[in-house]
């Protein structure tokens, strides 16, 4: 059956003239079910935009919802297994290591990623919300985890931006948004590291971050070279950002903004002026 159903993606991937989703990240299999606010939902075959790549095919995409708040009515998306959500935190996941603190759990993907790095000693996860440890502790997203892997991460019942660790903090991974840019991020991340003193920080959507402040320095004629991120994350962002040197970031960047911009989203509302 799961052939059969690569096929079809496929034939329907073909069709549209967009790519399949693929990633070497671990996706777990979620258990659909709600808790209070929050629910998790499992779709098939959605077309989805990236935030490296373009548009691409989804054989399963799974989600966290959450209903929304101030009297209105119906749900939003808080997490999901889209090609936007995984290539936006694959690095966060890749280069983590040490003691890594993830700040905010959504469907614990992240965490178990992480989990699974020789790398990472131990993981400890801060989320603000019990109904959405209760849901994950529900959803089975762990259930096929070695135990060697479950018993690296702990999860803790706290606020993102006061917690204390009790033990060294080598690495923090910081994602506690609903959505990618905005104006609190970047502030946030830096009350969170005030309390950490990790010695390497990712947060999500650093890469917007970063072009924004490259562009306001050089203008329409936009440079990204190592130099130019450099001076960048001393002089805007003040994070002891991780950087990777192993692969193209400049390029990487580049393709954020490039598809941001092509699609009118917002570039750099978490730098304030």
């Amino acid at each position: 059956m799961a052939e059969e159903n690569k096929l079809i993606m496929g034939s329907m991937a073909e069709m549209l003239g967009v790519p399949l989703f693929t990633t070497y990240l671990y996706i777990p299999r979620y258990r659909a079910g709600e808790i209070g606010n929050w629910k998790i939902v499992n779709s098939a075959n959605v077309l989805a935009p990236g935030y490296f790549k373009g548009l691409q095919m989804v054989g399963n995409l799974s989600a966290l919802l959450r209903k929304r708040r101030n009297g209105q009515e119906g749900w939003e998306t808080w997490m999901s297994i889209s090609p936007s959500e995984l290539e936006s935190q694959e690095l966060g996941c890749r280069y983590a290591f040490g003691h890594t603190v993830i700040m905010g759990l959504g469907m614990g993907w992240i965490a178990i990623n992480a989990a699974l790095k020789p790398t990472v000693s131990h993981v400890t996860v801060v989320e603000l919300d019990p109904e959405v440890i209760e849901l994950f502790s529900l959803s089975g997203a762990a259930d096929t985890m070695p135990e060697e892997v479950k018993n690296k991460i702990t999860i803790v019942n706290a606020n993102a931006l006061e917690w204390v660790a009790d033990v060294k903090v080598d690495f923090l991974y910081a994602d506690i948004w609903l959505s990618l840019d905005e104006p609190q991020t970047l502030e946030q991340v830096r009350r969170m590291n005030e309390n950490l003193k990790a010695a390497a920080v990712y947060f999500w959507g650093q890469e917007i971050a970063i072009y924004a402040g490259i562009e306001k320095r050089q203008g329409k004629n936009v440079a990204i070279d190592a130099a130019a991120i450099k001076q960048c994350i001393a002089e805007d962002i003040g994070l002891p950002l991780l950087i990777p040197s192993d692969i193209n970031y400049a390029g990487l960047i580049e393709n954020v903004a490039k598809n941001r911009k092509e699609r009118n989203l917002s570039m750099g509302r978490m730098l304030k002026p």
